[in-house]
């Protein structure tokens, strides 16, 4: 979207409403036909079947909505954001442009050390006892198994998935999930796609938990719609299966390969560098 933003701040200040709306159909975990339906809707809205920028987008749906890719596992990153993330960290506190390649070097060597210090203080963070909003066994469970940011992610959803509500079916591990409003709120009736009733399978005995938005497969953290249904069932600990070791405190016990350059002395007794390899852990 950033190579429309300009335009899109066009629309946005045209159309009072169009950005919430807009903003709406892109970021709620609607299905491949319930986007359709309600980009269309929105372009009736507002009139613009043939504006060549909304055009532009729809032909590219599939590149840039989640509704199409939910099959495929992220990991949270639709982009090459880690990368990024350390080139910033880089460029804004370690090294500059103009720097000799030793001093590069040397500068490149103390952003990795800062942020292994920083991992580690996270790390030490985390083994603080549980500090659970509520009493349920598998929010502890949580606490005790995710990284802490990790953690507040999940603690985030669980406040979220009451806005939702479910109700039984026929079968007795299928269960239907709906976005509930507040009193006073008018968003079902403004948006008429957020009426959908995720089909949510959850079978604490089994340890079974899925719904049809595929939000676990796509992240690997549970959606509202099954967080919902946790606080529904309430069941005494998280199922470990659906916790990846990727988002645990333990995710870097295994050895990891090391480099480091150190002084040494030859049979002569003569110094010299070399680059030794080691494993930690």
């Amino acid at each position: 979207m950033k190579k429309y933003r300009e335009y899109l701040a066009l629309l946005y200040k045209k159309y009072k409403t169009f950005k919430e709306e807009f903003t709406a159909i892109l970021n709620w975990p609607l299905m491949p036909t319930e986007f359709e339906d309600a980009w269309a809707e929105l372009l009736h809205k507002y009139n613009l079947e043939n504006d060549q920028m909304m055009m532009q987008l729809w032909s590219d749906r599939k590149m840039w909505i989640s509704a199409y890719y939910k099959n495929i596992f992220c990991a949270r990153m639709t982009s090459t954001q880690r990368s990024e993330s350390m080139n910033h960290v880089l460029k804004k506190g370690f090294v500059k442009g103009t720097q000799n390649l030793h001093k590069f070097a040397r500068r490149v060597n103390a952003c990795i050390q800062t942020r292994m210090q920083k991992e580690n203080e996270q790390t030490m963070t985390s083994m603080t006892n549980p500090m659970t909003k509520t009493t349920y066994g598998y929010e502890e469970d949580m606490f005790i198994k995710y990284t802490r940011a990790v953690y507040i992610e999940m603690r985030t959803r669980m406040r979220k998935a009451t806005l939702f509500r479910a109700k039984c079916t026929a079968e007795p591990t299928k269960y239907l999930v709906y976005y509930h409003n507040k009193p006073g709120h008018d968003d079902e009736e403004r948006f008429s796609w957020s009426k959908h009733e995720f089909q949510v399978v959850a079978d604490p005995e089994n340890e079974i938990y899925e719904c049809e938005c595929k939000l676990w497969t796509h992240t690997g953290l549970f959606c509202l719609h099954i967080m919902n249904i946790l606080d529904y069932l309430k069941p005494d600990k998280f199922p470990n299966k659906y916790i990846l070791k990727r988002y645990t405190k333990t995710a870097k016990s295994q050895p990891t390969f090391d480099t480091r350059d150190y002084n040494t002395t030859t049979s002569d007794d003569s110094s010299r560098h070399l680059a030794a390899a080691k494993f930690d852990g």
